[in-house]
């Protein structure tokens, strides 16, 4: 059930609140048509009373890069431009706004000579502020730059690299010609700061040339002198190290040069020692005619040949003869002096191989000492070619940044003769032939945009400070009572209470309905009562008598309010002997009951107005009367004075079953309505609901339906 009645109930708010939008502006109507009047007739003066201005405007081509014509110049570009091509622009744009440019342009058009500038652009005297010990000439100057800067315009449009300059000014020539100078000066201005920036670049080069030089002819000179102070020579060659295939070996001194031959002849001397020692092993262990080497000798092979030969001759001459023969025995004698040739030889080989294991070990020993008194030198020396190594390497590394800054100053030489420029002129500003302000379409444009922004403000102004309750709905918010009815206005609402379907008894019926379907029936003893007096509290009192009459009820309408009473003229009566004299024990309220000539519907006038009319209408005589009246009457209505500023209504809600509020629809502030109800509740009284009176939607921009007068429940609500 909620999800089926959420939408309406806020589609019910929602057009509510556009409904009450439109009722604040319709109320406001003539203001905002004035408001709109004013608006227009201002822009049309403004339009026809403002000075013609003339714009006038000339075009450009703003590259990120300029033309380059060695092909290096791209160095000079900002990378980060690149990037952001955006900013670039706009820092172009802020360029050509700049005072530098402002004053180029007028020392180049010459605006600084006289007042003409200055009268033609209509500036004044005050219209910059001249710091104290300014020269005249210097104000003067100050206002030209102002007045230049002001009327001048740079733009692009964000797709192109075109920006727009334009100037405005009351003279179109002077527009023209103030758009072209500010297109050529920015131009101009550009090509010099390249080229300040290209002899600022090359002087900063040419004295950074001059310390890198110095700093590497020191570092060289100090080079030198710790070679020369630690008698540091270097050998490298001659050490073998120019054999090597690394380039960048480190050179060597005389020292180490000398340590690195030792350290090779004594592994050669190791390899030769281990070949002999291993000789003489082998050798060593064998017969002398088993050693290769003594069989390999050319002198002993004969020998043994020889011998082999005499002692096979021996051996044969014993076969034939004895050995002490003398051809035997001296046959005998040459094999053994063979013998001896071969074995003395044989000898004195091996005693060679022993030889040169001997001198092999003698020659190791002799480098292994050598070597040994060299380290110490060698350690030292190494400390003192690390000092040497990074004196070096400083002076290789201060070649290197002089030979950089040598070719990068050699570059920018060549390029500060090349003047190249990023931008280039489009089209040159024309003579305007109409003026560009004042736009009168335009002025009706913002004329019509400001009188929306007043005319709402003024109607929101308008409803906050002087708002009215005017619908049931903001009766509803304000007095958080229900709507017995809503009784539309009327011209003649006595003439129309007489005929019983006309709107006004239409709408008393209504509100006699709401009546009638409160809890217990309809009250028997009603007050009725306003806020303030002429909302028309007494012709609904009337007009209930007769909707309670016409049901056959018997109805007394008793006019209370002794200050300004009404029943007797809405019934044609003198008011004599009313109510007033009852409660002063001057007359019984039999005799002060008249027929009002309506079947059922009687009435009591006020009577003669007394001095203190609070007083009276509290005093114990009230319930005492009103015992007696329930007695005779079905509906007692009570016609009272208002709430505000008066104390009668107060004291009487408190003596009556219940009080029907009267509204009337524009009249009342919420917070009126507001306090006066609070009045009534601290008197003790019962209030069952109000009635809105002299309603008119049409008058308050609600619409002529029927929305305010079918579509509401009228039956007492406990809200």
């Amino acid at each position: 059930m909620t999800s089926a009645t959420t939408p309406t109930i806020e589609a019910d708010r929602s057009t509510g609140t556009l409904r009450e939008i439109w009722a604040a502006v319709y109320r406001s109507r003539y203001w905002i048509a004035g408001i709109f009047a004013v608006c227009i007739v201002l822009a049309i003066a403004v339009a026809l009373l403002s000075t013609r201005l003339y714009q006038a405007s000339a075009s450009i081509e703003v590259r990120q890069e300029a033309e380059k014509v060695l092909g290096t110049e791209q160095d000079r570009e900002d990378s980060s431009s690149r990037a952001d091509a955006e900013r670039f622009l706009q820092t172009q744009l802020d360029i050509i706004r700049s005072r530098g440019v402002a004053e180029a342009v007028a020392e180049s058009e010459g605006l600084f000579r006289g007042e003409a500038f200055l009268n033609t652009m209509r500036v004044p005297d005050a219209d910059v502020q001249v710091p104290l010990g300014m020269s005249p000439r210097d104000a003067q100057r100050a206002r030209v730059i102002k007045a230049l800067r002001d009327n001048m315009q740079v733009r692009y449009t964000g797709t192109t690299r075109i920006a727009t300059i334009s100037f405005t000014s009351p003279d179109p020539r002077l527009s023209a010609r103030i758009a072209n100078a500010y297109a050529t000066s920015y131009i101009r201005n550009n090509l010099a700061r390249k080229a300040g920036s290209s002899v600022y670049a090359l002087d900063f080069l040419r004295d950074q040339l001059r310390e890198a030089q110095a700093r590497l002819a020191k570092s060289e000179q100090d080079v030198v002198e710790y070679a020369r102070r630690t008698r540091i020579v270097d050998a490298g060659n001659a050490a073998g190290n120019a054999a090597t295939s690394d380039a960048s070996a480190r050179p060597q001194s005389l020292i180490t040069a000398q340590l690195v031959a030792l350290n090779q002849a004594y592994s050669t001397a190791i390899a030769d020692r281990i070949a002999a020692e291993q000789k003489w092993a082998n050798v060593s262990r064998l017969p002398l005619l088993s050693v290769p080497d003594v069989l390999a000798n050319s002198a002993i092979q004969p020998l043994i040949e020889r011998r082999a030969q005499i002692q096979a001759q021996y051996q044969q001459q014993l076969t034939t003869r004895r050995a002490d023969y003398p051809a035997v025995a001296e046959t005998a004698a040459q094999v053994k002096e063979l013998n001896r040739q071969i074995t003395t030889l044989a000898r004195g080989i091996r005693d060679g191989i022993k030889n040169q294991f001997d001198v092999a070990s003698s020659r190791e020993r002799s480098l292994v000492s050598e070597i040994d008194s060299l380290k110490n030198s060698t350690l030292s020396e190494q400390k003192q070619g690390i000092e040497l190594s990074i004196l070096r390497r400083e002076a290789d590394t201060n070649r290197q940044q002089y030979e950089a800054l040598l070719r990068r100053y050699n570059s920018l030489n060549a390029e500060s003769g090349i003047q190249t420029n990023n931008l280039s002129s489009v089209d040159q500003a024309q003579v305007p032939e109409r003026p560009s302000w004042p736009k009168l379409p335009l002025n009706i444009a913002l004329a019509l945009i400001l009188g929306m922004l007043l005319s709402a403000l003024f109607v929101f102004l308008h409803e906050q400070l002087f708002s009215r309750v005017r619908t049931p709905d903001e009766v509803r918010a304000a007095a958080h009572l229900s709507i017995l009815g809503v009784v539309p206005s009327s011209d003649n609402p006595e003439d129309e209470l007489a005929d019983p379907k006309s709107f006004q008894s239409e709408a008393y019926s209504s509100v006699r309905t709401g009546l009638s379907l409160t809890k217990g029936g309809v009250p028997q003893v009603m007050m009725v009562t306003s806020t303030q007096q002429g909302e028309g509290k007494s012709t609904a009192c009337h007009a209930l008598a007769l909707s309670f009459a016409r049901l056959g009820k018997r109805v007394l309408i008793v006019d209370i309010d002794l200050r300004r009473p009404n029943v007797h003229r809405l019934f044609n009566v003198a008011n004599k002997q009313g109510f007033s004299n009852v409660l002063a024990g001057q007359l019984a309220i039999g005799d002060a009951i008249q027929p009002s000539g309506v079947d059922g519907l009687d009435m009591v006038v006020a009577g003669d107005i007394p001095p203190n009319p609070a007083e009276l209408i509290g005093s114990p005589q009230l319930p005492v009367l009103l015992t007696e009246l329930r007695k005779r009457y079905d509906v007692i209505l009570f016609d009272s004075a208002p709430v505000m500023g008066l104390a009668d209504a107060v004291v009487l809600s408190s003596e009556v079953d219940v009080t029907v509020f009267v509204i009337e629809s524009g009249r009342n502030p919420a917070r009126t309505i507001q306090v006066a109800l609070a009045r009534l509740a601290q008197g003790g009284g019962t209030i069952i609901g109000a009635v809105l009176l002299k309603f008119d939607p049409g008058r308050f921009g609600y619409g002529y339906g029927t929305e305010y007068g079918y579509q509401y429940d009228y039956a007492p609500r406990n809200d």
